[in-house]
């Protein structure tokens, strides 16, 4: 009876010991992400960055607005891979903090498309189509140069899967505005653009929220 109580307890004490190799390769397994997230965000801000750049340019130097505002879009994505970066210098907590700040944009970014695709819807203007489909289509090889970049990103991380969320919706922008713009040059319908815009808000509301929800909890 002594004798297996005996090895009864050395069994639980080898249990106990291998306890913290398994914590602490669980723990490493998470630090592990951190360089390549750190990599795959800055090359994708660069990326970005670069791209609204020249599109600000065009903008000023050809007059043009559809240009500037893709640009406004562009800078969007910028800063939350810039808070997404700078979040994976910071404590867990800070990094909540930052997720939930991220979150929050494209909260935002999706009221102000509904806005804007309800103002369009109520006083329709005329879309000049050759510029739009050149536009969009540059934007879109950009965005899918950046989204393919992301993929390989720790989307465990809250603030890596809202950057990439952002661009993903930038994305999706883009195919938006070519539907649009092809609706409106080979058919004649400028109520696309509205209507497409409006189903693109409320996906990256969806997103948005679940992005805002999940880092709250985490972070109060």
């Amino acid at each position: 009876m002594p004798i297996t109580n005996h090895r009864e307890e050395i069994a639980m004490n080898n249990h106990s010991l291998r306890l913290p190799a398994v914590h602490g390769h669980r723990h490493r397994h998470t630090h592990s992400h951190v360089p390549q997230n750190r990599k795959i965000l800055a090359l994708s801000f660069a990326i970005i960055t670069a791209y609204m750049g020249v599109e600000l340019l065009g903008g000023w130097l050809f007059h043009s607005l559809t240009l500037l505002a893709d640009a406004g879009h562009m800078a969007n994505d910028s800063l939350s891979l810039f808070l997404a970066l700078l979040a994976l210098f910071l404590p867990p907590r800070g990094q909540k903090g930052f997720a939930l700040l991220n979150g929050a944009s494209l909260l935002l970014v999706a009221v102000l498309i509904l806005h804007e695709a309800w103002e369009r819807w109520a006083s329709p203007t005329p879309m000049l189509a050759g510029p739009m489909l050149a536009v969009a289509f540059a934007g879109l090889l950009v965005n899918l140069i950046v989204a393919r970049l992301m993929l390989h990103g720790d989307h465990g991380n809250l603030n890596v899967k809202a950057a990439y969320l952002h661009v993903l919706a930038d994305l999706l922008g883009s195919v938006v505005a070519i539907v649009a713009g092809l609706s409106a040059w080979l058919l004649g319908w400028q109520w696309v653009d509205s209507a497409a815009s409006a189903l693109l808000a409320l996906f990256i509301l969806k997103s948005g929220w679940q992005i805002s929800y999940q880092a709250w909890r985490e972070w109060r």
